[in-house]
């Protein structure tokens, strides 16, 4: 498990609620995807304990939860002893149910000569492709899952499924070459391996146990659970690569060059040959697959150079490379995992991206169609600051939900929202944002609020259909984009910020609304009810007073010590 997955099992072994969790660790997931998520880890929980043999803690996480404080102390203590323990690895005289889904094991109880992953090997190898209509009640489906285990621990059984040279079959499995094949069934040419690449370290002060550049990727996505999302994005990024170094360049990783990478940028961009890197999504162990669906679009190249710098900066580290190929590369940066109170920007920086995109809406460099996007950039920062909607809660807001209201202390403007769980809240909509929401309609060639429809987006699009909303994946996007862009302004004076500002994202501008909001003496109900929270706890995780204090606290008694 990764950090945040041990923070959220955690905290759900703790008793906090669900909408707090997923405030925290899911970018504010509802319930439902909350209870999803846990239920995941649960079952991983008690997958890892049924292969160590750790049955006591396999039925824990398979009952429903105690509300009890022995129970959750028996909870985190098996966390904390699973977290310990290194990842099994399958043998091949294991008994198949120690590895294979209950229901999967169940329908191959029927078959009585199969009792170790060994004998499942030997039937499946002995019966050909349609080796699972041998087995009442098991599916197409389940065989591929069976296929896929095997294709994983292929190393640690010592045996494989050699379905080839069976008829009639479309489960055949790509043979072992140095063609377009998956990481785990490709075998480079001798002299291609990284045995003796020219970016090769020392060998006697190499780290760890790598001979050559696939144990070396091997024993870097070790690192993280071979079933998380995290470990398959990042083979599938270094899979691609050292494809392309030996198929493409005919080098080995290990002796490719910083205009190598550059080279792979381009690749990426317009992957050819393409019959040979581009196909439709296909199983992994059949000859269709490839690794790339299409071209991969500029904010998708970037992810993968971050990756990949990352793999080659751990290789430097672990002294199995010279240097990182990837360090010479323009508008690099990769930043670390923050935690959700971190994913904020501080009124400093929330000043500065401010003041970027109010210059750029001004730059009379800029073509007006750039001005007008940077204009439009500026009042979506200003609209959710002030707001702290949600992106969905955005890109839904029309004309009609906003009202005007009377008061003594004179006009007010207020907005009707429909949030989570279409909970009903009002929010206050500030002059100056009235202001700039006027202004954007101005932008769109619209009347001002009471001379336009009601129907219309308060965030909608400048060009083509003008009344149309923005969609949330625009918006994502274009908030992503100028980020970027904001870090490369940054990157000179404050390169911290950069990386900050690199990971930054629109769910960020609701936790800067909530934290600036406490930080100011707004009582926590208040930035409760304009958030949409149900629960008050769930707010509470913007008050960082006290980690405020302590710091100001022990900057104090810094400045002491320099002072005597």
């Amino acid at each position: 498990m990764n950090p945040r997955e041990l923070a959220l099992i955690r905290s759900w072994i703790q008793g906090i609620s669900w909408d707090v969790i997923g405030e925290m660790y899911l970018d504010d997931a509802d319930r439902n995807e909350v209870m999803r998520a846990v239920r995941q880890l649960r079952e991983k929980l008690a997958r890892k304990a049924q292969q160590l043999g750790l049955d006591a803690d396999a039925k824990l996480w398979e009952q429903e939860r105690e509300y009890s404080q022995e129970w959750m102390n028996r909870a985190l203590k098996s966390v904390d002893t699973l977290k310990s323990k290194p990842d099994p690895r399958p043998q091949s005289e294991d008994h198949y149910n120690r590895w294979l889904p209950q229901q999967i094991s169940a329908r191959l109880a029927s078959v009585k000569k199969i009792k170790t992953l060994a004998d499942l090997a030997a039937f499946i190898n002995q019966q050909g492709g349609v080796w699972w209509k041998k087995v009442p009640n098991l599916g197409k489906q389940s065989a591929e899952a069976i296929h896929d285990f095997f294709l994983a621990s292929e190393i640690d059984l010592g045996v494989s499924l050699d379905l080839s040279s069976k008829k009639g079959t479309d489960l055949d499995v790509v043979v072992v070459s140095n063609r377009i094949a998956p990481l785990e069934r490709f075998t480079p040419p001798a002299h291609l391996t990284g045995e003796t690449g020219t970016n090769r370290a020392p060998i006697e002060r190499c780290r760890i146990d790598a001979r050559n550049d696939y144990e070396s990727i091997m024993a870097w996505l070790s690192l993280w659970d071979e079933d998380t999302s995290t470990h398959r994005a990042y083979r599938k990024e270094a899979e691609r690569f050292l494809l392309w170094a030996i198929l493409e360049k005919r080098k080995a990783l290990s002796s490719i060059t910083t205009p190598d990478c550059a080279e792979y940028r381009r690749f990426l961009a317009d992957p050819q040959p393409a019959d040979r890197w581009i196909g439709k999504p296909a199983p992994r162990w059949t000859p269709e697959w490839r690794p790339l669906k299409g071209p991969l679009k500029p904010s998708s190249i970037r992810q993968t150079e971050v990756i990949l710098s990352g793999l080659c900066e751990w290789l430097v580290r672990q002294r199995y490379l010279d240097s990182n190929p990837f360090s010479g590369l323009s508008t690099q940066g990769y930043g670390r995992r923050t935690n959700s109170t971190d994913r904020l920007l501080s009124p400093a920086l929330w000043q500065q991206i401010s003041t970027f995109a109010e210059n750029q809406a001004n730059n009379v460099a800029l073509t007006e169609s750039q001005r007008n996007d940077f204009r439009r950039t500026a009042f979506i920062l200003k609209f959710a600051y002030q707001t702290g909607l949600r992106l969905h809660e955005m890109t839904k807001a029309k004309i009609g939900d906003l009202k005007q209201v009377s008061s003594f202390d004179g006009d007010q403007w207020w907005m009707d929202v429909i949030g989570k769980g279409n909970k009903h809240r009002e929010i206050p909509i500030s002059p100056n944002l009235m202001e700039g929401i006027n202004a954007h309609l101005r932008d769109r060639k619209l009347g001002p609020v009471g001379y336009v429809s009601e129907g219309t987006p308060i965030i909608g699009k400048l060009r083509g259909e003008s009344r149309e909303a923005l969609s949330e994946s625009g918006l994502y996007q274009k908030l992503k984009g100028f980020f970027e862009d904001a870090a490369s302004e940054v990157a000179g004076k404050d390169p911290l910020a950069a990386e900050k500002l690199k990971l930054a994202s629109t769910h960020w501008l609701r936790h800067t609304h909530g934290s600036h909001a406490v930080a100011n003496g707004v009582p926590l109900a208040i930035v409760r009810d304009n958030m949409g929270h149900s629960n008050i706890a769930t707010t509470s995780i913007y008050v960082h007073t006290d980690r405020d204090e302590r710091y100001k606290a022990m900057l104090g008694l810094s400045d002491k010590e320099k002072a005597s």
